[in-house]
């Protein structure tokens, strides 16, 4: 009997959280999850969600058994207490996260919606206990003309899901 022996090649990579903290992980410690956002733009205001000491995207993560849009569609009932139907993905990425020092450290696939069919009122009553730890206001609003004088708490900067909403426009 043949035996198979693999080296493995370990790497320290470097993580950030929503803050822009930098820590150090081993390639063998991280995890993967796929996480879906929404970005909506209604009459020149941008749905936005109160996390940590700014805002957010409406959004997070995908189950395991459940679809994307079942996701998207879960996550933003949750966050913003709206139903809406999942749209287009217009843009993907990647990013190494960790939410803290403390946390374990995921390589996030990202992707990114438009939405349609927005309904009922904003609420933040069926956020999950995880999400209570840095929730802290309901959904807003916020006028374009504004998005860069706020705090924007997210792994993928502002302008760059903006510049790719912006290009997919159909």
């Amino acid at each position: 009997m043949t035996e198979l022996l693999v080296n493995k090649i370990l790497t320290t990579l470097t993580t950030r959280d929503v803050f822009g903290n930098e820590y150090q992980a081993n390639s063998e410690d991280i995890t993967q999850t796929i996480r879906v956002y929404a970005f909506i733009v209604r009459d020149d205001k941008l749905l936005l969600t109160k996390q940590w000491d700014g805002y957010s995207l409406p959004g997070g993560g995908v189950e395991i058994g459940e679809h994307f849009e079942q996701a998207l569609e879960r996550e933003l009932k949750e966050e913003t207490g709206l139903n809406v139907t999942a749209g287009k993905i217009f843009y993907n990425t990647d990013r190494l996260f960790q939410r803290n020092a403390d946390s374990k450290p995921v390589q996030a696939f990202m992707f990114f919606y438009d939405v349609t069919n927005i309904s009922g009122e904003i609420s933040n009553q069926d956020i999950t206990e995880s999400e209570k730890t840095y929730t802290t206001g309901k959904a807003e609003w916020v006028p374009l003309e504004k998005i860069d004088t706020i705090t924007f708490r997210h792994s993928v900067a502002l302008d760059e899901i903006l510049t790719h909403w912006r290009s997919s426009a159909w």
